[in-house]
């Protein structure tokens, strides 16, 4: 499954850059997001808990930054099972951030996503239409989180690897 997409956010490329690279905000615009740990600067990993069509499930996965060329582009590999039915997932993802206006950015996403097992076996409408709905729902988390920091001016300018 591919997702693709374009947000606006009120907020200058280097503090949407840096809420991106700090794990723990980040990781908390995903729904269902659990006991989220630093494995090492550039990988993360825990656990989410997901419904797809009937099947409740946690899924334990580990984040890693492929690459990162700061505040322009950072792509990600995340891979996880699933507790109940231990499918496997692989999902490969690009952010790329460009200026938008005087003070927004740009924010261009893609997702490949990789379900082998019986949550793949469920189809491709369904897990369509689940991933659909938490990328929804994270851009809004994102949108509201990182824009609520650039109103304060309450960012770590770290600009972290790249």
């Amino acid at each position: 499954m591919n997702y693709q997409g374009n947000v606006s956010l009120a907020a200058p490329p280097l503090v949407v850059w840096d809420f991106v690279l700090d794990v723990d905000r980040f990781a908390s615009c995903f729904p269902g997001v659990e006991d989220l740990r630093r494995v090492d600067e550039e990988t993360f990993a825990g656990t989410m808990q997901a419904k797809v069509g009937p099947i409740a499930s946690s899924f334990a996965f580990e984040a890693r930054i492929v690459d990162a060329e700061a505040p322009v582009k950072l792509t990600a590999r995340v891979e996880g099972t699933d507790s109940l039915t231990k499918s496997m997932m692989v999902s490969d993802i690009t952010m790329q951030l460009a200026p938008d206006g005087a003070a927004g950015t740009a924010l261009a996403y893609q997702s490949k996503v990789n379900i082998k097992g019986r949550l793949g076996i469920l189809g491709d409408m369904v897990l369509r239409a689940t991933g659909a709905q938490v990328i929804e729902e994270f851009l809004n988390r994102l949108r509201e989180r990182v824009e609520a920091d650039a109103a304060a001016g309450a960012w770590g300018g770290t600009h972290g690897p790249g």
